[in-house]
């Protein structure tokens, strides 16, 4: 029986993805894969590719404990009632950050010629990406880089820069944060979900708090939904807390009309929010 190539098999994989999700056509980026010299190196990386996109699409193990019938638009409600549902899903989602940079770290440096004039020119050059030559698998790269959006094209820009420069400890380093930002801080789809289980969350410790206490209602729900904004701004950083408060409102505001306290509007509601994320800026770094 003739072993099927790592080649093949990611190939097979990434078919699958793409009917599950109903993509029209191949990712640039396997052009240029595939367009690589065959060798030890190429083969390695298919396999590592193969890996990341299985892990990236297999469901979590917390779909096992979902009731049947859950949507996707249900499913962050039920999530908030299962114990540790967010520190499973970071967990899951770091595992993955894991596998996506052994795939891209390098183990040693370029040891061949190389014209640092070049990488150089290649490492400082604006988007989209443009070259003199009429080398094809070059074209192909550059077509590659100039089809991602500019901030992750950056980051791939600057690892192969590096990788081409033989500086593999900073092309590793930038692996990293070039995982973490694709899979993390910029996984929209992560940050939504996480942010609702959240805010699904507070309802129901909310809803728990109100059946237990006879407390003044007004001065309670504004705690409560001031210690549920700071809650996410803790959870999910931000440059600064303006960029909080414009990634963060939407879902804080979402969970004000849950819990039927509601901002007076939304100008006032943004203010307020960005209000607190600055006083606990502030109060962080008076702390350094």
């Amino acid at each position: 029986m003739t072993e099927i190539s790592s080649q093949k098999k990611f190939t097979q994989t990434l078919e699958e993805i793409i009917e599950q999700y109903s993509i029209s056509e191949q990712p640039e980026f396997l052009k240029v894969l595939t367009a690589l010299p065959d060798s030890p190196d190429k083969d390695k990386m298919f396999e590592d590719m193969d890996e990341v996109f299985r892990a990236i699409t297999s469901p979590s193990k917390l779909s096992s404990k979902l009731p049947k019938g859950t949507t996707e638009d249900s499913a962050a409600k039920e999530l908030a009632k299962i114990p540790d549902s967010q520190k499973i899903l970071s967990e899951e989602q770091q595992k993955m950050v894991e596998i996506f940079i052994e795939m891209l770290s390098s183990s040693s440096g370029n040891e061949s010629q190389i014209d640092m004039n070049n990488v150089r020119r290649f490492a400082n050059a604006n988007f989209p990406l443009s070259s003199d030559t009429n080398d094809e698998d070059e074209a192909v790269l550059l077509n590659l880089l100039n089809s991602q959006p500019e901030a992750i094209a950056e980051f791939m820009q600057a690892m192969m820069a590096c990788h081409m420069a033989g500086m593999t400890k900073a092309a590793n380093l930038l692996s990293r944060l070039f995982a973490q930002h694709v899979l993390i801080i910029a996984n929209d789809s992560y940050q939504s979900l996480s942010g609702d289980i959240t805010r699904h969350k507070g309802v129901i410790e909310t809803s728990g708090n109100n059946s237990k206490k006879g407390q003044d209602k007004r001065h309670s729900k504004n705690r409560q939904r001031k210690d549920f904004a700071l809650k996410l701004y803790l959870e999910k950083p931000s440059r600064n807390p303006k960029q909080a408060a414009e990634r963060l409102f939407d879902i804080v505001n979402q969970y004000a009309n849950d819990i039927k306290h509601p901002f007076s509007s939304e100008y006032q509601g943004f203010q307020t929010v960005y209000r607190w994320f600055l006083d606990a800026y502030k109060k962080e770094r008076s702390k350094t």
